[in-house]
């Protein structure tokens, strides 16, 4: 009898170790394609650097696409409304600009830069002010001395912008006036230089590059250390006496609770995207200029971009 028992024990020990080796491994993030929010309409810098990810992400995510979604609306804030309180699975990621920092501290939302996990910045694009072809203005040095003693309309993609930032600090520094004229981004903004309805404009270079080159729009000054190589007639501020360093930085973020595991995942996936001959290239003809960051060194800099902002914030709430 006790050895009937021995077998009938043993049977199911083996018979236990058998099915559990048959249990298929739990899958690996990711199991289905993902979606980029990117909180501002079609054509500007954000949402086609957000495709260049799209087009390579596969070959990074295990065959899985990046289906890139417009959710423009509020200055961003629909876009960022959405995704922070999405489910925090990995899935649904926000192109993470500096108006998730500006944002919340300008206006009512239910969400600040805290609600989200920085996992790539993938960009940096430094400000450039910009004005129509037949503008009277030739130079930097004759816009500024104008604009001392007299009134210009300054188009911004949006209040608290990080182009609006730029003209509130050129602005607060120099002593100018400026009237801006904040809308829903860039495409916006070339349409009212180009129809003369504004005497200037904030943008970053890489969103006005082609209007810069055919020549419909002149870039006056470039919130860079150093000329940039492809425009090599574009004075930086800092040459002309006026030391400041701007621009807009871009990057990719998650709802805040999403797991440990699936961060690194997506971050290793999008530092090899970043890092990519394919969208290196694509960048580099469209003007945009890479600068990697992951997760932890994003998360300082965007922390320190909110501590920056909170120093002009009582300027900004006047403009």
């Amino acid at each position: 009898m006790k050895k009937i028992c021995l077998l009938i024990l043993l049977a199911m020990l083996l018979l236990s170790v058998g099915c559990s080796k048959n249990e298929p491994e739990a899958e690996k993030f990711p199991t289905d394609n993902l979606k980029i929010i990117v909180p501002f309409n079609p054509g500007g810098a954000v949402d086609v650097t957000c495709r260049f990810i799209a087009e390579i992400a596969p070959d990074y995510l295990n065959g899985h696409k990046i289906i890139v979604e417009n959710m423009p609306g509020g200055g961003a804030v629909i876009g960022q409304t959405f995704v922070s309180k999405a489910e925090p699975d990995g899935y649904t990621i926000l192109a993470y600009t500096s108006s998730v920092v500006t944002n919340p501290m300008t206006k009512t939302t239910t969400y600040t830069h805290k609600s989200f996990q920085p996992v790539a910045m993938y960009c940096f694009d430094p400000e450039v002010l910009v004005v129509p072809a037949g503008s009277k203005f030739n130079t930097l040095e004759e816009f500024l001395e104008y604009a001392e003693n007299n009134e210009v309309s300054v188009c911004t993609p949006g209040h608290s912008t990080s182009h609006h930032i730029a003209g509130m600090i050129l602005q607060n520094r120099l002593g100018l006036k400026f009237n801006y004229i904040h809308n829903e981004g860039a495409a916006m903004q070339v349409q009212q230089l180009l129809g003369g309805h504004v005497d200037a404009g904030l943008m970053a270079f890489g969103e006005a590059q082609g209007q810069i080159k055919d020549g419909t729009l002149k870039a006056l000054g470039v919130m860079h250390d150093e000329r940039r190589s492809d425009f090599p007639d574009v004075p930086t501020f800092k040459e002309k006496g006026v030391d400041i360093l701007y621009g807009a930085w871009r990057g990719l973020a998650v709802p805040k609770d999403t797991p440990d595991d699936v961060v690194n995942t997506l971050a290793e996936a999008f530092k090899g995207i970043i890092n990519d001959q394919r969208f290196i290239e694509k960048m580099t003809k469209a003007g945009y200029p890479i600068i990697y960051r992951g997760p932890d060194e994003f998360t300082k800099y965007v922390d320190q971009s909110a501590e920056d902002f909170k120093a002009i914030l009582h300027l900004l709430k006047k403009n």
